[in-house]
């Protein structure tokens, strides 16, 4: 029997299982029989895999059975009253009628024992006597030789494929062989193929979706938690997951607000909407808000307040909703997040105490020569992250009896807000000289910030500075508190006396006329310092350049620049652009750079997300799947093909984008090609046989073939286009190829560079009858 004729399925599971034991037989019959079980590919290949390296061979399921279903009935017959009698009645009607199949045997015996008739065993063997194994073959097949027989039926398989393309390979047999089960004869293909149509059908792609969907959510819901693994994803969990600017999906939504409805059954859905609404549907600080207003009821409830909070958990109990079928995978980090957050927070914070700071600040600091505008140039503290542009501006509040000194605290930043950009920001407050070491302070908020403090110290200061001049540098070191974490800030107020020094700079030059013209900004008001030259003396100014670099980095990631004059290729180089950018900004264009230069480097084992620009050395060769940890991305794609993950599906066997949307396309309109519309109810409906005059159930009459209104007969008569019996098939095929060729040139009209596109599954072999084509790759033959 050739390939030809065998069922796809049983070919795929046969090849998996020949690549790993070459040397064993595998008999078709038993892989038949697993698909007839309605088993899954892979849990067929799991299963003959583990029996062959137990028992050295593939076990025939059919003998195991047949030898338990024996066994089972040897108790059953002991225990009757005539025990001596029946103990091996069975076997040896087995064994005479051993043409019989043992399932007819097992229901008359079944059936006729009776222990008030003493003639029960001669109405046995009178029934199996008379059994006319001709009948009952012919009224029903056993399964094992269905499975024989009806599993290789190439033709009629492949039509079924022809019109159904998209049909689940074991949901297709499955329905193919109750039809081949219940029916005498061979059924009507046809029927089979319009009950799928009318009633829907498993399609294969929605079958692995689901299947994907199931082992994510299972995965999502009962994870793995390892802090390591986790910060690794989501290094700045705080930050990520309290962060109310960011924009959620919809399924984010969804997900959060069924999970809350489900944990605070009492609350009202309206007061939950609106908590999510007012932390823009934002998860954390949702269930934050809850858990602490659910708090104050049981605190409350003893007063017998009657706020509205109160009330509102005073509803009875909503029957739970169901989780969407589809996860959301950031709503389920966050979820395992807010489980262990303790956790998180004592592995990720580095608490920083105030003997520790004690320890590392400078035994000697005047703070009268740290007063002025100061600028941060390089922290870690994670409230600048998201701040543009940070100033620090001491002055003199007071001095206390005992000599410390009180300091006022200006902090003035640029901070992004919704719809109005970048807009100014100040915080307020009083630094207080700690009575043991002069360069220790303990910052207080002014107004409403005033319950909150925090404690910093001057870790170094600039020595070089004469004692009578201010400092140039200072570095301070803040402790932990429980909205930020410890940190180190870098500031300088040398920019300050760097402008001052330009603006008169700027006068002499221009009483000199020595002032300098940018070609880009047409700026005539600048020094030879504030211009910067290509290696080819193509001058511009430093703010061009920066406003160059920052906007082709941050809109469109682009990390090498060359010279503003469009004539010119050389490129500006890294040095330089770490002099005009602000730190953390080129720190992130840096990490471009390097992953770029890495991707280019051609490193072994170095691999990129396709998505983003996260990268990393995969060692393990078997590893199929890249598994991107970018918490932005955190999508898994195929090392191969650059798809996503598409397991267990192999890469040829999986459509690209465009190729499934050219197809979908195409199959749409030759499908509707063979639909034909009644002109009065506009009831879709085709034919598969028989006349051509078309009656609706509504009365109306018309011609098939060429879909006009008719009344009776007379349109046939003598009309070559519209014969009475045309064949629907040729007709079927005709309409079909038509619109396939009008579909693919429109399409292609549409999207000029799929012009050249060869489809995997071309909808043009189903039309014209060829077996579809094996992108496969051959494999190699043993020796």
């Amino acid at each position: 029997m050739t390939d030809a004729n065998i069922h796809p399925s049983v070919i795929l599971i046969r090849d998996r299982l020949r690549d790993i034991f070459p040397d064993v037989k595998l008999p078709l019959e038993v892989i038949g029989w697993h698909i007839r079980q309605s088993t899954p590919i892979e849990t067929i290949c799991s299963n003959i895999a583990t029996e062959i390296l137990v028992y050295g061979q593939a076990v025939d399921p059919r003998k195991s059975q047949a030898e338990e279903h024996t066994a089972s009935n040897v108790p059953t017959t002991i225990s009757t009253p005539i025990a001596t009698t029946n103990d091996d009645t069975l076997q040896t009607l087995y064994d005479v009628f051993n043409s019989i199949p043992r399932d007819h045997i097992d229901n008359a015996y079944a059936r006729l024992k009776n222990a008030n008739n003493p003639n029960w065993y001669d109405d046995i063997v009178n029934e199996l006597l008379s059994y006319d194994g001709d009948k009952s073959a012919t009224n029903k097949r056993s399964t094992d030789q269905m499975i024989v027989d009806d599993i290789f039926v190439p033709d009629e398989y492949n039509r079924l494929f022809a019109v159904l393309p998209d049909l689940d390979p074991d949901y297709a047999l499955q329905r193919y062989m109750q039809y081949l089960e219940h029916s005498s004869s061979k059924p009507d293909l046809n029927v089979l193929i319009t009950n799928l149509i009318e009633h829907g059908y498993v399609k294969l792609t929605e079958k692995l979706e689901r299947s994907r969907n199931e082992r994510l959510k299972q995965n999502l819901r009962e994870p793995k938690f390892e802090i390591n693994e986790f910060l690794k994803t989501f290094p700045n969990p705080l930050e990520y997951f309290y962060d109310r600017t960011k924009n959620v999906s919809e399924s984010y939504k969804s997900h959060a607000f069924i999970y809350l409805a489900n944990a605070f059954a009492r609350v009202p859905i309206g007061h939950i909407r609106e908590i999510l609404s007012n932390h823009n549907y934002r998860f954390a600080p949702a269930i934050k808000q809850l858990q602490e207003e659910f708090q104050a009821y049981h605190i409350n409830q003893r007063k017998k307040s009657r706020n509205s909070t109160s009330q509102a958990l005073k509803h009875r109990a909503r029957v739970p909703m169901a989780i969407p079928d589809v996860p959301d995978e950031i709503f389920y980090k966050e979820l395992c997040f807010i489980k262990h957050e303790d956790e998180i927070i004592e592995a990720r914070v580095f608490i920083m105490s105030s003997k520790e700071i004690d320890v590392v600040s400078v035994d000697e600091f005047d703070p009268r020569r740290a007063l002025g505008l100061w600028h941060i140039l390089a922290t870690n503290l994670d409230m600048w992250k998201t701040k543009l542009a940070p100033t620090i501006t001491y002055s003199i509040h007071d001095e206390l009896p005992d000599g410390r000194i009180r300091i006022n605290d200006l902090v003035e930043y640029y901070t992004k807000r919704l719809f109005a950009g970048f807009a100014p920001a100040s915080i307020k407050g009083i630094d207080t000289q700690s009575a043991n070491k002069p360069s220790r302070f303990q910052w207080r908020g002014n107004g409403l910030l005033k319950l909150f403090t925090s404690d910093f110290g001057i870790i170094f200061v600039d020595n070089e500075t004469p004692a009578s001049q201010p400092y140039q540098w200072i570095g301070t070191m803040f402790s932990s508190t429980l909205f930020t974490h410890a940190g180190v800030d870098l500031m300088t107020q040398y920019l300050t006396q760097k402008q001052e020094l330009h603006d008169e700079q700027i006068r002499i030059a221009s009483e000199n006329g020595t002032l300098q013209t940018c070609d880009c900004c047409c700026d005539d008001q600048l020094l030879d310092d504030d211009m910067i030259s290509c290696d080819n003396n193509h001058r511009f100014c430093q703010t061009c350049i920066r406003n160059y670099i920052e906007t082709g980095f941050i809109t469109n990631g682009e990390c090498f620049f060359t010279c503003l004059n469009p004539t010119c290729k050389y490129e500006y180089s890294t040095s330089l652009m770490n002099q005009l950018l602000a730190p953390t900004l080129f720190s992130r264009l840096l990490i471009k750079i390097q992953q770029e230069e890495l991707r280019l480097a051609n490193i072994q084992n170095f691999e990129q997300c396709r998505y983003c620009t996260f990268g990393t050395i995969i060692d393990d060769p078997h590893e199929r799947v890249f598994r991107c940890l970018n918490q932005e991305c955190l999508k898994e794609t195929c090392r191969a093909c650059g798809e996503p993950n598409h397991i267990p599906l192999r890469c040829d066997e999986v459509e690209k984008k465009d190729e499934l949307d050219m197809r979908t396309f195409i199959e749409n309109r030759v499908s509707e090609a063979m639909i034909r519309v009644c002109y009065k109810c506009k009831q879709r409906f085709y034919k598969l046989e028989g006349c051509n005059k078309m009656t609706c159930a509504c009365g109306a009459s018309m011609c098939y073939v060429c879909r006009q209104p008719i009344k009776g007969y007379e349109h046939f008569n003598n009309n070559d286009k519209c014969g009475a019996n045309m064949d629907a098939i040729k007709l079927h095929q005709e309409e079909m190829r038509l619109a396939y060729e009008e579909a693919k040139k429109v399409y292609v009209e549409r999207h000029p560079e799929t012009r050249d596109l060869v489809l995997k599954y071309d909808p043009q072999q189903h039309i014209d009858g060829k077996p579809p084509k094996d992108t496969r790759k051959p494999k190699r033959r043993r020796r």
